[in-house]
């Protein structure tokens, strides 16, 4: 693409990056992201919620807190769609006190939570 002239902007790069996910190429998600900051683009928000929701998605929980971790230390402010992929998989792995701690986290930080609660309620009473 950049061979042929044509520089992507933002979207361009996001779209690639869900594209990647999309069909299981998780690493090279991961790689993308890194592809992106060499080139000049800061990922979003956006671009880091979709690896994040693709490493969730593939049981790979302790890369996405990672990156979740990196997010933050780049001043990048997490999203209730970060926290909830985040949130989905510690409740599907039994790891409660964790999925809370996250919970707290979005309460402290004035991120909305409607969606995370709704889960968090049905996870709950799946297991009565």
């Amino acid at each position: 693409m950049i061979e042929k002239g044509y520089h992507p902007n933002l979207v361009v790069y996001n779209t690639i990056l869900g594209g990647l996910c999309k069909v299981g190429n998780t690493e090279r998600a991961v790689r993308f992201l890194m592809v992106m900051e060499e080139r000049g683009f800061e990922p979003d928000i956006v671009a880091h919620n979709t690896v994040v929701d693709c490493l969730c998605k593939n049981g790979l929980l302790n890369e996405a807190l990672d990156l979740f971790s990196r997010v933050k230390v780049k001043g990048i402010r997490p999203d209730v769609i970060t926290y909830s992929c985040l949130i989905r998989v510690m409740c599907n792995s039994g790891q409660r006190k964790e999925a809370t701690r996250l919970l707290n986290e979005m309460v402290d930080n004035d991120i909305p939570m409607f969606s995370c609660i709704v889960y968090w309620s049905m996870h709950i009473a799946r297991r009565r």
